[in-house]
């Protein structure tokens, strides 16, 4: 169990913000719930992986300022004839992370004694920097793919290529946190 400071959120509102990111993500948007999710490329390859909740018509999205502020360029592009607000939001919350049978499961929570921050949950639960996401990966070569793809929920970016690595494909390779504190990609 990690707690994680986030300085920062993506905040999406109006009447068109749940429409669209539940068109986009890769996990179902549940009101006053936190989840992980992906924002997968036409591709299938993982773009990002971030935290979100939903309360009402105002969607957050949680990753680092750096994250944040290209997964809003991302987001933006997408944006076309949508009734919603894109804006970064400076702000702590603080997340409970805890991964527990092959699941990793976060809750929000109160400020801890003791927390962590964007990069050190990546090394310890073996999620992609921006690196390693840039070297492509799928998200079956991440270890979490059930906890961050629903496969039940319907259409979204990538979801046809992340179906068919599901159901049809073994990873060739897959994404392992190295005992020095870097990240790399190994063949399987």
């Amino acid at each position: 169990m990690k707690f994680l400071k986030s300085l920062n959120s993506l905040n999406i509102e109006g009447s068109d913000a749940c429409m669209f990111i539940d068109s986009l993500v890769s996990n179902s948007i549940n009101e006053n719930e936190y989840k992980f999710s992906y924002l997968l490329g036409p591709d299938g390859k993982v773009n990002f992986w971030f935290i979100f909740s939903r309360q009402n018509d105002l969607l957050k999205i949680y990753q680092s300022e750096s994250n944040l502020i290209e997964l809003k360029k991302v987001l933006e592009k997408y944006k076309i004839r949508i009734k919603c607000e894109l804006n970064i939001v400076k702000e702590d919350n603080f997340f409970e992370i805890i991964a527990k049978d092959d699941f990793l499961i976060v809750k929000a929570t109160h400020e801890s004694e003791h927390y962590t921050d964007w990069s050190q949950i990546e090394m310890t639960y073996e999620l992609p920097s921006l690196k390693i996401i840039k070297q492509g990966l799928l998200p079956n070569e991440i270890k979490w793919l059930e906890n961050f793809v629903d496969f039940d929920k319907g259409c979204f970016i990538g979801q046809e290529q992340a179906s068919r690595i599901k159901f049809r494909g073994n990873p060739r390779r897959i994404l392992k946190t190295l005992p020095n504190s870097t990240q790399e990609i190994v063949k399987k």
